[in-house]
């Protein structure tokens, strides 16, 4: 008798605690996951979610990397030292965490043989009209590679099927020209330039509006 009476109160607190992790860790279409990995040219290439445990080869590649970056980075009035800290990485990383779990944002790292080898983000998610913006870099020590292609390719893919978007976009300052090569060889089309979109390098920058729809991409 006592079992029966307890069961529904079992139930009950299990659906209490279900809704509860829910809420606080709610799961999106694409997110969390690994895509990957793949072989690129005897390189073992994977994207995955960011870590705090990232931080010190983030701030490395980053510091590493300043005269390639910060031209198409936001502009700030903090030293390059100062945006690349390691406390500033576990900032983003939390917070990437926190906005991706709300489903807004799909963050991930390119890792490259088991090293940091840049990022790839999908932002202003809206899963309403199924659109969203991409942003990426690759580190320096995989420029020349297919990296860059295979991870834009491995989200792009992510993106059309389990993120479940129709159309991604990418603002590219002027003057990007790498970044504008790795688009347009995937399928990206540019459809104009928004004038004075954005603060970049310490200037107010035009950028390119390049974007991509599945019948874009031949490769898909």
């Amino acid at each position: 008798m006592s079992y029966v009476h307890s069961w529904p109160t079992e139930v009950r607190a299990r659906a209490l605690a279900g809704a509860l992790v829910r809420r606080i860790r709610p799961r999106h279409p694409g997110w969390p996951a690994v895509l990957g990995p793949e072989l690129d040219q005897g390189r073992r290439l994977r994207l995955r979610p960011p870590r705090v445990e990232d931080a010190e080869e983030w701030a490395r590649v980053v510091r590493a990397d300043q005269a390639l970056l910060e031209p198409w980075w936001p502009s700030s009035e903090q030293s390059w030292a100062e945006r690349s800290d390691v406390a500033r990485w576990q900032e983003r990383a939390w917070s990437a965490s926190r906005t991706a779990r709300k489903g807004y944002l799909v963050p991930m790292v390119i890792e490259v043989d088991g090293r940091f080898g840049g990022e790839m983000v999908l932002d202003r998610v809206d899963r309403a009209h199924g659109t969203a913006e991409l942003g990426a870099w690759v580190a320096s020590d995989f420029h020349g590679t297919s990296v860059a292609r295979r991870s834009l390719r491995l989200m792009v893919r992510h993106a059309f099927a389990e993120v479940g978007l129709r159309r991604i976009v990418a603002p590219v300052g002027i003057g990007n020209r790498a970044a504008k090569l790795v688009l347009a060889r995937n399928g990206f089309r540019k459809e104009g330039v928004l004038r004075e979109h954005m603060h970049v390098g310490g200037k107010l920058l035009d950028h390119e509006l390049w974007a991509l729809l599945p019948e874009d991409a031949d490769w898909l």
